[in-house]
């Protein structure tokens, strides 16, 4: 099968920190650096695989297209061998979902605060200091309410890395290293995570496009939300 993805941003690096745990033998990777419309990146057959044309897009041997990193996440665990990562059980796998959403819904209030309030958004989206605000307070919200909710132990939903472990990383992953936004001095099981939790091959920095880089960070400052 084959996975065609970014080399960064939150979505992405979700797969691509799920695929460094499972370390697979039949999954090739078509990794682009960042989208180039100009310069037909990704190429336009690729986009044509599906009807949004968003990346990250899977293909597999038998010609099925699944798109979205949460689907896509959910039918590679179903079609790989180990180690598992979602749960051996029904109330194992119900606790990891429970997290997957959670931290789901966390990357869509930070995606809408940078949208919104970012630099890199002027000229491209309408920016709202107010909409930004309040997603930007909504995001560390539930990062308090995740703090709660995971697991006192090595991984978030238990002994063992899990689904929900890419979800978390690749989200505070971006946040930290792409706009300067940490995790809330407060959430101190979630810090203690994800201290642990980055020194984890799978965890190591993408590669950011390092001009886009210096005018997203400093969100906090640029929207006037603090943790």
């Amino acid at each position: 099968m084959k996975l065609y993805n970014f080399s960064f941003g939150p979505y992405p690096q979700r797969l691509n920190i799920y695929l460094a745990e499972k370390n697979p033998h039949n999954v090739d990777q078509i990794i682009f650096s960042e989208p180039n419309p100009s310069a037909d990146v990704p190429p336009a057959r690729i986009k044509a695989l599906t009807a949004t044309g968003s990346l990250p897009i899977l293909r597999d041997d038998d010609g099925t297209v699944v798109e979205q990193s949460l689907v896509i996440l959910e039918y590679l665990e179903e079609r790989l061998p180990g180690p598992d990562m979602l749960g051996a059980t029904a109330a194992a796998r119900a606790r990891t979902r429970q997290l997957v959403q959670a931290f789901d819904e966390a990357m869509t209030f930070f995606a809408l605060w940078a949208r919104h309030g970012s630099r890199l958004g002027v000229g491209k989206v309408p920016i709202s200091m107010e909409l930004a605000q309040i997603c930007g307070s909504r995001f560390f919200d539930q990062l308090r309410l995740l703090d709660r909710m995971i697991s006192a132990g090595e991984f978030v939903a238990g002994d063992h890395v899990s689904i929900a472990d890419c979800m978390a990383m690749a989200t505070l992953q971006y946040a930290h290293d792409f706009y300067g936004v940490p995790v809330p001095p407060d959430c101190e099981r979630l810090t203690a995570w994800l201290d642990s939790f980055s020194l984890r091959p799978s965890a190591r920095r993408p590669p950011y496009p390092e001009a886009k880089r210096a005018r997203a960070l400093g969100l906090m400052e640029q929207t006037g939300v603090t943790p």
